[in-house]
């Protein structure tokens, strides 16, 4: 199953899937890159998906989405207790 332009995406895609579930499973990708050899693909094809599989898997889980918009909204919170604080005890400092 060589990459070509007239490549079946269906197939590519259900490659990418089963490639991505060995690789959550724990196998080596090698172990991987061999069962998409065995499927058509040749074995210059089957690295690059599997490498291209891995690195996606890697980057998902840190793409934390909106992890920063939680950062500003704990940010602005310390901020406003802290000004709130200097006006109810008087300390001579704002923070702005």
């Amino acid at each position: 199953m060589s990459m070509t332009p007239e490549h079946d995406d269906a197939a590519y895609e259900d490659s990418a899937k089963k490639a991505a579930k060995g690789l959550a499973a724990g196998r080596p990708r090698t172990a991987v890159a061999q069962d998409l050899v065995a499927d058509g693909w040749s074995q210059e094809d089957a690295n690059s998906l599997v490498t291209s599989v891995e690195a996606a898997m890697q980057e998902e889980p840190s793409s934390g989405g909106g992890s920063r918009v939680g950062g500003w909204v704990l940010w602005l919170g310390a901020l406003v207790v802290i000004n709130l604080l200097s006006w109810a005890f008087d300390w001579p400092f704002w923070i702005y």
